[in-house]
């Protein structure tokens, strides 16, 4: 369990090393409705957005990593009891 915890703290800091570099550009979707003239129409509206400073994307980020550990984690621990 030590090693896992571990784990998540060298993910943390790399996320917050990495971060700075992430691009403000659309991706390549994006970018090709942005020539068609498409519109984006989402069916669904996320709850929460990446954020705007460094540290709102930061604290986002960490989120989503902890819940997707917390889903992945309680996961295998049903497929390991059934």
């Amino acid at each position: 369990m030590r090693a896992v915890f571990k784990g998540l703290i060298i993910i943390a800091v790399i996320l917050a090393i990495v971060l700075p570099f992430a691009s403000s550009n659309p991706d390549g979707l994006e970018a090709t409705m942005e020539k068609v003239g498409l519109e984006e129409k989402p069916v669904y509206q996320a709850p929460l957005d990446y954020g705007e400073t460094w540290g709102q994307s930061f604290t986002m980020g960490l989120l989503g990593i902890i819940l997707a550990f917390g889903a992945g984690y309680g996961l295998a621990k049903l497929a390991r009891g059934a």
